[in-house]
């Protein structure tokens, strides 16, 4: 593939909404990399996000003008700041929609959650297209709620489209979920492992449970880490934010509240255990690595078991619920982790399952709608 690149009449302002965790950030992330590229650096990137999460760090880090708005999403509970949603969506609408005008926005591109829905009504208000990101298969109460009004629905399965009515089906491109282009850099498994300060004679097992952590998950490494001690292979364990570890772990467990290198961390691992977020299946078709998903149990739509079956019928992955990780977690590590055969044939099939362009057909369906001609592919 040759990237060429859009002749823009004018400089592009385009809002982005996207965030609460990197589930929802790195794939819009991934489009605007290649938005960048496509338009010859053309185009201004204005974020909207929430002041205490992942997008208020990595946002202003990579450079981007950076808005913060306060809006939280609908709970189960009545309670006072139930009743107060409606008047925080509005006000965090009208703070949108001077953004927009301020700023000359020509159009929004926003992922699901709740943060996507005031930037979304503030954009239909004065006819700035808009474009969504949905990264699992039954997509989330809010790509649902906006996808009347969106130019384009980029999804990342086929399955998808299934829970849209016919009439809207017109406008989901199922392009896969986009990936960051780290993802696709050949980084040597030597290099990975050193970045790390792993063992390079031993297998790795890579743990994680997404910007936050996976309380279930990091408690039963917790509870196994005699047991993780005396394996031949390492443990490169990302534990989040919200986890405090024990002061002392066995020298083959290394661990890490954040990893941003998650390009890198692939690369060093054999075996995979994480939950299993769009963005987390999308990655591990793409670096093409096999894994056990735990499914997050609280999940609204159910939609992280959907997305584990996706890789499961390919027997790319292995499967475990939560509530049975104690029992079984470590004893599918230890057995997979041993059957280099097995590993292999699970490594080939996720690969099958990747779509490595996919942020660059979205980048490109973006430009293209608004019919900015002129791309070399």
């Amino acid at each position: 593939m040759k990237y060429g690149g859009f002749d823009l009449a004018k400089k592009i302002n385009i809002m982005v909404a996207a965030g609460g965790t990197g589930g929802h950030l790195f794939p819009t992330l991934a489009v605007v990399e290649q938005l960048e590229i496509l338009s010859k650096g053309n185009i201004d990137f204005f974020f909207i996000g929430n002041p205490d999460k992942i997008e208020a760090r990595v946002v202003p880090e990579k450079g981007y003008y950076f808005f913060p708005i306060i809006i939280s999403g609908l709970t189960k509970k009545i309670s006072l700041d139930t009743l107060a949603l409606p008047f925080k969506i509005l006000k965090a609408k009208n703070i949108c929609k001077k953004i927009i005008l301020d700023n000359k926005i020509d159009l929004l591109l926003a992922a699901g959650a709740y943060l996507s829905y005031p930037p979304a009504l503030a954009a239909a208000a004065v006819n700035v297209p808009i474009f969504l990101i949905e990264s699992n298969v039954n997509p989330g109460k809010t790509i649902k709620l906006l996808s009347k009004k969106a130019k384009l629905v980029f999804t990342s399965f086929d399955e998808t489209k299934k829970y849209f009515s016919n009439k809207l089906h017109s406008k989901l491109k199922p392009n896969g979920n986009p990936v960051r282009l780290a993802m696709s850099q050949d980084i040597k498994r030597s290099d990975a492992l050193s970045i790390f300060n792993l063992d390079t004679d031993k297998k790795t097992v890579l743990v994680f449970g997404g910007s936050l952590g996976a309380r279930s998950i990091n408690s039963v490494i917790e509870q196994s880490l005699d047991k993780i001690a005396a394996q031949p292979w390492q443990l490169l364990w990302q534990t989040g934010k919200n986890y405090t570890p024990p002061s002392v772990l066995p020298s083959n467990i290394h661990i890490f509240q954040f990893i941003d290198d998650m390009a890198s961390a692939y690369a060093a691992s054999d075996l995979v255990v994480s939950r299993s977020g769009g963005t987390t299946v999308a990655e591990l078709g793409v670096v093409g690595k096999p894994s056990i998903l735990i499914p997050l149990p609280s999940a609204s739509n159910d939609e992280q078991r959907i997305n584990a079956l996706t890789l499961v019928k390919y027997e790319a992955a292995k499967i475990i619920d939560d509530k049975d990780i104690s029992e079984h977690l470590l004893g599918k590590i230890i057995s997979l982790i041993a059957d280099d055969v097995l590993l292999g044939k699970m490594s080939a099939a996720a690969l099958s399952t990747g779509k490595p362009n996919a942020a660059f057909n979205c980048a490109s369906d973006i430009l293209s709608t608004l019919n900015i001609n002129n791309i070399e592919v």
